[in-house]
C-alpha cells in the first residue's frame, strides 16, 4: 500500500513538473503605406516612390518561446524568431531559418545565460534609449554610420551573460565566436557589454562593442545614453562614438521626447547629428535629421501609427551625399 502511494505521489509530481513547461507562439504583424525618397543627389534626381512596406513601428516577425521550471528558482528556455516582410511575404533575411534570434538559455538567482544568435549587450542599451520609439522614423538609422559602418545588432554563436538586477543595477556581456579561422587569419570574434541603472523614471547606462574586421582592423562602438520619464513627457538622449582602425571615427548624438496625449495615444520627436572624421582627424562630412511619429492604440494588441523622417548626409564641403524623406501611416498588431 505504501509503495502504491509513493508511486502515485511520484507520478503526480512528474505531471506537475510537465505542466510547468510551455511553448508559446507569438509575433508582430506591421504594415504601412506611404511615400519614400532616398538616394544620392550626386548621381541624379532622387525619386520619390509611393509604396507599401513592413515594419514601420516594429519589425514584423513570428517566433516560438519555450520555458520549463526546473525547480529551485532555475528555469530553462529557448527562443526561435524569424523576421518577415508582411507586404511581400518574403523572409527579412535570406538563407536564415530564424534570422532574428535563435538561442537556448538558463535563468536563476545567478542571472541569465544564453547561447546562440541573439542581440548584443550593446544593442540592448542602444535600442532602449533610441528616440522616436526606436522605429523606422528614428533619424539615427540614416544619420549615423556615415563614415564607419554601423554595428551588428545580432551576433551569431554568442555566449551571453546578464547579472540579476541589484538595487537597479544590471550588467551584461556577450562574446560571439567568429568560427571563421583559417591557416592565415584568426577568427573575427565579437565582444559587447553594458552596465545600466534603471530605477523608477531613470534609465542610464554605458555600452561597448568590438567587432574584429580582420587580423589588423577592429571596429568599436562606445555608447553613453539614458532616459528620464517625467510623466508628462519622457526624454531620451545619447552619445555614441564609432571608430575603425585605419579608417576614422564618427561622433554621433541623438535626443528625443515622447508625450502622452491620451491614455492610449502618444507623440514623439527625435533629432540626430553626426560628424565623420578620417584616421588623421580631418572632417570628411556630417549628417543630421529629425523624425516625428504618433500612435493610437485601438486595443492592447492593435496600434495605428503615422510618422515622418527627414535626414541628410554631406561631405566635407557641404555637398549632399545622401538624403531621405519618409512619410507613412500603418498598423501594428501583436499576437
Amino acid at each position: 500500500m505504501k509503495k502504491s502511494l509513493i508511486a502515485l505521489a511520484i507520478a503526480a509530481l512528474g505531471g506537475a513538473a510537465y505542466a510547468q513547461s510551455s511553448v508559446t507562439l507569438y509575433g508582430v504583424a506591421d504594415v504601412w503605406v506611404g511615400s519614400e525618397k532616398a538616394g544620392d543627389p550626386r548621381s541624379g534626381p532622387v525619386i520619390r516612390k509611393t509604396q507599401m512596406g513592413s515594419g514601420g513601428y516594429n519589425g514584423s516577425r513570428f517566433g516560438f518561446r519555450g520555458t520549463e521550471d526546473l525547480g529551485g528558482g532555475l528555469k530553462a528556455g529557448f527562443v526561435l524568431e524569424q523576421g518577415f516582410n508582411i507586404d511581400s511575404g518574403a523572409a527579412a533575411a535570406t538563407g536564415l531559418q530564424f534570422s532574428r534570434q535563435a538561442y537556448l538559455g538558463l535563468d536563476g538567482g545567478f542571472g541569465t545565460v544564453r547561447l546562440g544568435r541573439q542581440y548584443s549587450a550593446y544593442d540592448e542599451l542602444r535600442g532602449a534609449t533610441n528616440n522616436a520609439y526606436d522605429s523606422a522614423f528614428a533619424p539615427t538609422a540614416r544619420t549615423f554610420a556615415g563614415g564607419v559602418d554601423d554595428y551588428k545588432n545580432r551576433i551569431d554563436n554568442q555566449l551571453y551573460y546578464a547579472t540579476p538586477v541589484m538595487n537597479g543595477f544590471r550588467a551584461a556581456i556577450g562574446y560571439g565566436f567568429g568560427e571563421d579561422k583559417t591557416p592565415t587569419a584568426s577568427a573575427k570574434d565579437n565582444t559587447s557589454l553594458h552596465v545600466r541603472y534603471a530605477q523608477g523614471p531613470v534609465l542610464v547606462g554605458v555600452a561597448y562593442q568590438k567587432q574584429e574586421v580582420s587580423n589588423t582592423v577592429d571596429r568599436t562602438y562606445t555608447l553613453l545614453a539614458g532616459s528620464y520619464d517625467f510623466g508628462v513627457a519622457k526624454l531620451t538622449a545619447g552619445f555614441n562614438r564609432a571608430k575603425q582602425d585605419q579608417a576614422g571615427k564618427d561622433n554621433e548624438y541623438q535626443f528625443g521626447v515622447s508625450v502622452p496625449v491620451a491614455a492610449n495615444a502618444q507623440v514623439a520627436f527625435g533629432y540626430a547629428k553626426a560628424k565623420y572624421k578620417n584616421s588623421a582627424g580631418v572632417k570628411t562630412g556630417d549628417g543630421s535629421g529629425f523624425g516625428i511619429t504618433a500612435y493610437y492604440d485601438l486595443s492592447k494588441r492593435t496600434r495605428l501609427y503615422a510618422g515622418y523622417r527627414d535626414t541628410k548626409r554631406e561631405n566635407a564641403v557641404g555637398v549632399k551625399t545622401d538624403e531621405t524623406k519618409l512619410f507613412a501611416v500603418g498598423v501594428r498588431h501583436n499576437f
